[in-house]
């Protein structure tokens, strides 16, 4: 079922695009502190509270909750499920410093200055209120406190494809993110958005992460498209929403599948990283 569920954003509600279904929540647990908040780790250091927003399954969270031990960390999702296997992940590990709970991050329900660090990767893409959310961040961290955003420019992504069923699936999944009130290009403007929200000493950056860059890399993510376009809630929304229908989506299946076993394929995704600081 698609979910229908967000944080509240005045009239609207966002709604995070990716879903919570099998393959999305594979897609999430990939995310690791040393790959995913490479550009945050020197920045941190033993003892420090950390909160993580829009954690998900929690494995990037529980890299950071070894790092920074054993000051304590709390991971914060709308989504219950993602909470629910964020917390069991931790209890199975053997966590004491780590803990999650569902939480919307434009009310946060923490007290002001309670962080020394604050971490939120591929949250801000899908918010419609980013400075709003940042702002929130900010008050819960502490005079001195740093924070750590990572969010992709989809215009900045690489795909060598001859296929051209592979180019219409990928825009429309950007039509897609798009309609569901996603910010496409917020990778880009990272610096820009902490300034609006308070920060100062803001450090922004830029780097690709190689989805698909050798035959097993190529295979691995072939299959999480196909099963993208078969059997994901994001295939369910586009045909609901009238942009394709099922026969297209098997052709569209067909041709992933096809790119997976091609020497040609690559494919590669661009992402804005940045840091700063409160007062």
């Amino acid at each position: 079922m698609v979910d229908t569920k967000g944080q509240r954003s005045g009239g609207q509600k966002d709604r995070y695009t990716m879903g919570y279904d099998a393959t999305a929540v594979q897609y999430q647990q990939s995310h690791t502190a040393a790959k995913d908040a490479g550009f945050f780790l020197p920045h941190l250091r033993p003892g420090m509270s950390l909160l993580d927003c829009g954690c998900g399954p929690g494995t990037l969270t529980a890299g950071l909750a070894e790092i920074v031990a054993p000051g304590q960390v709390i991971g914060i999702d709308m989504e219950a499920s993602q909470v629910e296997i964020a917390q069991t992940h931790a209890d199975e590990k053997g966590f004491s410093n780590l803990r999650f709970e569902v939480g919307d991050v434009y009310a946060l329900s923490f007290p002001d200055a309670s962080f020394d660090a604050v971490f939120a990767n591929a949250l801000l893409v899908h918010l419609r209120h980013q400075v709003r959310a940042l702002r929130e961040m900010y008050r819960v961290l502490r005079p001195g406190g740093v924070i750590g955003i990572r969010n992709p420019d989809y215009s900045g992504h690489l795909l060598a494809c001859s296929d051209p069923l592979v180019g219409k699936s990928q825009r429309l999944l950007m039509r897609l993110f798009k309609h569901n009130g996603a910010t496409l290009h917020t990778g880009r403007h990272q610096r820009g958005l902490l300034h609006r929200a308070g920060f100062v000493r803001i450090e922004a950056t830029a780097a690709y992460d190689e989805a698909s860059g050798t035959s097993e890399l190529v295979r691995k993510l072939a299959t999480a498209r196909v099963a993208l376009w078969t059997r994901s809630d994001r295939a369910a929304q586009i045909v609901k929403l009238g942009w394709t229908d099922r026969a297209e989506l098997r052709k569209i299946s067909a041709a992933w599948k096809s790119w997976g076993e091609s020497p040609d394929a690559f494919f590669a995704r661009a992402w804005g990283q940045a840091v700063g600081w409160k007062e």
